[in-house]
């Protein structure tokens, strides 16, 4: 699993040793313009955007998404299960990733799949989308999103076997077949 994501994912599960008494808010307090606390009560941020399960919340002028069960009811309003330390630690760590990947997200860049066995293309271009990679079926726009950097390098967020899966559909949804 990426960094950025065990990160969130240790975040979201911070709130496990919280009194059972902390109930997930109901929905309807999860919903655009609402502050958001740590879980001792600390201020941390505003709600932005929510779709589906989601939940935008803007922090420090950056950005967090999180599920709605990583959230908890308190007095003064919906919290994360997370000291707000952590959180921002979290969104440090996660931002200093992504510039790594914007390092290393340029033409000649090799890329692999998620567990670096197998080189899936090079980046030939950036484009607005994100970046065009040229692979032994042709080339493919990639998400910005769907990079990180593993251990051997730059690398997607899928499988081999995924990502073959995915050109496949995407050209035959290209074709209109």
């Amino acid at each position: 699993m990426p960094k950025p994501y065990r990160l969130l994912a240790a975040l979201c599960l911070a709130g496990a040793a919280l009194p059972a008494a902390a109930q997930a808010p109901a929905a309807a307090s999860l919903t655009p313009g609402t502050k958001v606390y740590d879980q001792a009560g600390e201020e941390v941020g505003q709600i932005v955007k929510v779709t589906g399960d989601k939940v935008a919340v803007a922090i420090d002028g950056s950005g967090l998404v999180v599920a709605k069960d990583a959230f908890l009811a308190t007095d003064k309003g919906p919290a994360l299960k997370a000291p707000k330390a952590k959180i921002l630690a979290v969104l440090k760590e996660a931002e200093a990733d992504a510039a790594a990947v914007d390092g290393a997200l340029k033409p000649g860049a090799e890329v692999r799949s998620a567990d670096g066995a197998a080189v899936l293309g090079k980046v030939t271009a950036m484009a607005p989308q994100g970046a065009v990679l040229a692979t032994k079926d042709g080339n493919i726009t990639m998400p910005r999103a769907a990079f990180f950097l593993s251990k051997q390098g730059l690398a997607v967020k899928v499988t081999e076997d995924q990502f073959v899966a995915g050109v496949k559909a995407a050209r035959a949804k290209k074709q209109g077949g």
